[in-house]
């Protein structure tokens, strides 16, 4: 079978186990998803964050790669992130700087190539 290119790669991130003070301290987040995208030589086009009541957080970095993004459920330890790149290979080392800082004690990480050519694509039509 050919090898064929992707358009990008997409990581799906579930890291368990963070600290409460961490996952619910929005500028704290906000810095942290600013320097995975440097430590991945991304471009930062954009960013959005909201912090929830009692306690959460949404964060998103639009990146001309595409985005990087993280939520938060601080009571559960929990944060899911998302990072998709077009290409480049720089998905990974946004999450190692992660979870360098957030510290989770376990992570379930997915990778989805996108943009994957027809002819070798499985789809599921509706």
């Amino acid at each position: 079978m050919q090898d064929f290119d992707t358009v990008g790669a997409h990581v799906l991130a579930d890291f368990w186990g963070c600290q409460f003070e961490k996952l619910d301290d929005e500028q704290l987040l906000m810095d942290y998803l600013r320097q995975a995208a440097k430590n991945a030589q991304m471009t930062v086009l954009g960013e959005e964050s909201y912090k929830f009541s009692p306690q959460g957080f949404t964060g998103l970095l639009l990146l001309s790669e595409s985005h990087i993004s993280i939520h938060t459920y601080p009571e559960h330890g929990y944060a899911a992130i998302d990072v998709f790149t077009c290409g480049g290979g720089k998905t990974q080392k946004a999450i190692d700087f992660l979870k360098e800082v957030l510290q989770p004690s376990r992570v379930n990480q997915m990778v989805v190539r996108r943009g994957i050519p027809e002819s070798v694509e499985t789809s599921l039509s509706a």
